[in-house]
């Protein structure tokens, strides 16, 4: 988890007249969020109880038993899936792994201390209780030089019946003291400075590792890193190539029955038959990174992808693959480089790069494989970066002097992979050291190179039908591998859309004229291969379209149009998009000379030079549930709960903190404050999740589904005093505290951070809880 820093935002707390303390009974297993039932209030629950008790004591027993609104803690999803127990080894893992459960030992062993904590200090082993107040209006408060509105758009009002205001004045609540310890510069101000080490000054050289993981090809390059001018190598010697050299490899494993790993990338001879298929037993597993991207990634079209080796996941099968890589890695280091490598591995700095439309879920698996295959320690282990795929590409052209870019001037970056496409336009703001900001927010889609596999297959199947060969024909498989192998290494590459026919040798002596088999070779037309490449290009074309016009709504002027990545070296595509730019753009569509190579090697120029991309635009809104004063004929009755000052409020509301489409300092955080109502003796141990939305206009309530849970933040404020540290709150309904808090999130780009923050003391971080 990086340090975040205080927000320079001057903004002070005050409280709103009405509290919530809702919580909902644990005995039986949460359903569904999307489809379950309103929880029962507490004192529905608990009507049996005697006509004495207190609204305060109710809740009291209801807190001993509670758990948050928006979440079970005990259960996993992966423990819904069949992941391996804590502790037991996954089937083809590798010696060197050590497998990292989600809900494995580590959660456990933290709910026990946790438990253990509550015991010592006489409070109930309860579950979590609901999620908190928030002190201010419906948005989370952004530091005074990042606007206050979505980036070319209008200001966004709140939900019906909040619309956006400043924050109320303070005011007196039953003689209350109002607690000013979380503001900015008050006597527990908070402020850690950035965990970014872009101002720092390296005091020796480090080596840098940049990986392009690719959905079809992956590659590695490394330099070692100063405060100076570092050159980047590219990997070139792999497993299984022999003499060849190759900047990329395949992205390809080859499992056998037993889940074991008996080839990859380049090194497959163990694998094949002397046919050239695999033996029997011996399963190949191929595009799995778009299973990666599948999780949570709404915006992928559900596609036939090669099914996964049994008992393994998309996380075991890309860290299996990582693991290959990091191999080969070390191996070609070492012997590159010697003792120097012997003595700088540990302390290796890695820079992965991710499509930069995959959202928080897709980040997190991957970054979950890489740890499992060894690149990183631990959990904690911080060597790690990702960097998009885009932002690597834009800094390694400005570095070669392919972009003449001037500030003010707009580039959008079209990264054509093998299983998205990829978009993104910057500003420049500084020439040196070159920094840029998103003016657009990103686009892209499940339009890579794969697709026009996916294409050509269909066609291919349809011609082979044709030869009415009986079913497991190995006829029929041997002509259908040998064309999709020279789909892939020649046809795709070099079609011009010139009329040209293709002919591919399926070393058959029968003829299909039928099927376009005359003389041992399968001949297809122009017209064939343009059906495989028109409707993936017109895609292509239509995001490029839509990212132009975004540009020139922001007034920006755009300079270059950069076409990056494997499938940008199509000549057919990379003419394409020259072909229906608009005529002034046309000149300034431009292509690295290694569009391949790009990728890779702007991934550890993002080593060299630290942060070059200063501001973003947000994908998504980012939120968390809280509790809102209670709006009669507004909210729905059922998600009315009482409170401990008798007051209702409407459980399910939500708290913003950052809008899609808003402009964001990288690296900076936007805080919230908040306050918990807490009575007498109960837990100050915290769960609240945090949620995200893709919808344009966020949904009012956390309930809908929507909104998606992205990642818990645990917090244990059990080392403070409650009845000394907080403020005392004396009703008619009896004696309760106000717990004050604030809640810091960044957006980094690639990461998503939060924490929790009381009386200048950080209580809590973000778990790696991705659901």
């Amino acid at each position: 988890m990086k340090c975040l820093t205080q927000s320079p935002s001057n903004n002070s707390l005050s409280t709103n007249n009405t509290t919530n303390t809702l919580q909902q009974s644990s005995s039986s297993p949460q359903p569904n969020r999307a489809t379950q039932s309103p929880p029962q209030p507490a004192s529905e629950r608990n009507s049996t109880a005697s006509n004495n008790n207190t609204l305060v004591q109710q809740q009291q027993q209801a807190s001993a038993s509670s758990t948050s609104l928006a979440m079970n803690p005990h259960q996993h999803p992966s423990q819904q899936h069949g992941s391996p127990q804590p502790g037991q080894q996954p089937l083809g893992r590798p010696p060197s792994y050590q497998y990292v459960n989600q809900a494995g030992q580590q959660q456990q062993q933290l709910q026990q201390q946790q438990q253990q904590q509550q015991q010592m200090a006489g409070r109930p082993t309860s579950p979590m209780p609901p999620p908190p107040i928030n002190t201010q209006n419906p948005y989370g408060h952004l530091p005074p030089h990042a606007p206050q509105h979505m980036y070319g758009q209008q200001p966004v009002s709140g939900p019906p019946g909040y619309p956006m205001q400043a924050p109320p004045q303070q005011q007196q609540q039953y003689g209350g003291y109002v607690p000013q310890q979380s503001m900015v510069g008050g006597q527990y101000s908070y402020n850690r400075g950035y965990a970014s080490e872009a101002n720092n000054q390296r005091s020796k050289a480090q080596l840098i590792v940049g990986i392009d993981f690719g959905t079809t090809f992956s590659g590695v390059a490394f330099a070692f890193a100063t405060n100076t001018e570092a050159k980047e190598d590219i990997i070139v010697e792999w497993p299984g190539a022999g003499t060849a050299t190759k900047q990329k490899i395949p992205t390809v494993l080859y499992y056998d029955q037993h889940q074991q790993v008996v080839g990859w990338g380049a090194d497959i001879a163990d694998a094949l038959a002397p046919t050239g298929y695999p033996k029997p037993g011996v399963q190949k597993v191929e595009w799995f990174k778009l299973q990666l991207m599948m999780s949570g990634n709404t915006y992928i079209d559900p596609i036939n992808l090669p099914p996964l080796p049994p008992g393994k996941s998309e996380i075991d099968v890309a860290a299996d693959y990582l693991f290959k890589l990091r191999q080969a890695m070390r191996n070609y280091l070492q012997k590159t480089l010697g003792e120097v490598f012997t003595r700088e591995e540990r302390n290796i700095r890695y820079f992965l790069t991710v499509p930069a439309i995959w959202n928080d879920a897709g980040k997190a698996a991957t970054r979950a494989a890489a740890i499992q295959a060894g690149f990183l320690r631990d959990e904690n282990d911080n060597r790690l970066t990702l960097v998009t795929e885009p932002e690597a590409a834009a800094m390694f052209c400005s570095k070669t002097g392919l972009l003449n870019l001037k500030i003010h001037d707009a580039v959008l970056i079209v990264d054509c992979g093998g299983g998205t496409v990829d978009l993104i336009a910057y500003e420049v703001e500084e020439e040196h050291p070159f920094t840029v900001a998103e003016c657009t927010a990103g686009s892209g889609d499940s339009c890579g190179s794969t697709a026009l596999n996916r294409n050509f297959s269909n066609i291919l199947r349809a011609k082979i039908r044709k030869m009415k060969l009986p079913d497991g024909s190995k006829t029929a498989g041997r002509v259908y591998a040998k064309c999709i192998m020279d789909f892939e290494n020649r046809i795709k590459a070099d079609f011009r859309n010139n009329g040209q026919k293709w002919a591919v040798d399926v070393g058959i002596e029968a003829e299909f004229p039928e099927a376009g088999i005359e003389e041992g070779y399968m001949t297809f037309t122009n017209e064939e291969i343009l059906q495989c490449f028109e409707p993936v290009v017109n895609r292509i074309l239509e995001l490029v379209r839509n990212q132009i016009i975004a540009i020139q709504a922001q007034n920006r002027a755009l300079q270059n149009v950069l076409v990056v990545g494997g499938f940008g070296s199509s000549e057919y595509l990379f003419q394409q998009i020259k072909l229906h730019v608009p005529p002034q753009f046309q000149s300034k569509v431009v292509r690295p000379m290694d569009s391949v190579a790009a990728i890779v090697k702007g991934a550890v120029t993002a080593g060299i030079t630290e942060r070059v991309v200063t501001s973003r635009v947000a994908r998504r809104h980012y939120l968390m549930a809280t509790l809102q004063p209670f709006k009669e004929g507004h909210h729905p009755e059922q998600y009315r709960v009482p409170s401990l000052d008798g007051k209702d409020r409407c459980k399910y509301t939500r708290q913003i903190f950052v809008q899609k489409g808003q402009r964001v300092k990288t690296g900076e955080p936007v805080k919230v404050s908040f306050f918990r109502q807490v009575a007498p003796g109960a837990t100050l141990m915290y769960e609240d999740v945090l949620y995200a939305c893709d919808e344009d206009v966020c949904p009012e309530y956390t309930k809908d589904p929507r909104i998606k849970e992205v990642v818990t933040l645990t917090s244990d404020l059990s080392r403070k005093n409650l009845e000394k540290d907080f403020e005392r709150m004396d009703t008619p309904q009896g004696t309760f505290y106000r717990v004050y808090f604030d809640i810091y999130l960044t957006l980094d780009g690639t990461e998503f951070n939060a924490e929790l923050v009381c009386q200048g003391e950080v209580m809590g971080r973000c778990s790696a809880r991705f659901r």
